[in-house]
C-alpha cells in the first residue's frame, strides 16, 4: 500500500471520522423523533383533560392507533383517579367561575340526557340554562356553544 502512496493511517482515520459522524446523525434524528413522540404524547394528554372519554371523530382520525391506546388509557387512569378523590372531577376550569349556571345553546341534536336530578331534552337550537359542569364535555365536543351576556 504504502508504495502506491496511500497512507494508512489517514484511511483509518477517514473511516473513523466517516463512521463518527453518521452514529452522531443517527443518535441526533432518535432525539428529534423522540422529541416528537413527547409533544404528541403532550398533546393527547391534554385533550384528555379538555375533551373528556370521548374524541371528535375529525380529532381521532388524525392518530394513529397506539396514540388511541394511549388516549384510552390516559383516560380511564385519569378517571380512575379521580374516582379514587371520592367522585371529584378534576378537569372542570381551574379557575372558580362566577356562576355555577351557564346559558347554552344548543348545536347538534343530542336527545334527551340526565342533568343532574331530571332528564333534558336538548334539542338543536334550544337554549337552556345549565350547571356548567353538565354543559361543559358538550361545549368542548361543539355540540353546544356558551351564551354571553
Amino acid at each position: 500500500m504504502q508504495d502506491e502512496g496511500l497512507d494508512v493511517q489517514s484511511a483509518r482515520n477517514a473511516d473513523h471520522f466517516g463512521m463518527l459522524i453518521h452514529h452522531l446523525a443517527l443518535l441526533r434524528n432518535k432525539r428529534c423523533l423522540m422529541a416528537y413522540v413527547h409533544k404528541r404524547s403532550e398533546i393527547i394528554q391534554s385533550l384528555s383533560w379538555k375533551l373528556g372519554r370521548v374524541l371528535p371523530e375529525e380529532i381521532e382520525q388524525k392518530l394513529s392507533d397506539p396514540e388511541k391506546r394511549y388516549f384510552k388509557s390516559h383516560s380511564s387512569a385519569l378517571r380512575l383517579y379521580m374516582r379514587e378523590l371520592g367522585g371529584l372531577d378534576l378537569t372542570v376550569d381551574m379557575v372558580p367561575p362566577k356562576d355555577p349556571y351557564i346559558k347554552v345553546r344548543v348545536l347538534d341534536d343530542i336527545g334527551v340526557t340526565a342533568m343532574g336530578d331530571r332528564d333534558t331534552n336538548l334539542a338543536r337550537h334550544s337554549i337552556h340554562f345549565l350547571k356548567r359542569t353538565d354543559a361543559e364535555h358538550y361545549i368542548f365536543q361543539g355540540m353546544m356553544e356558551e351564551l354571553l351576556g
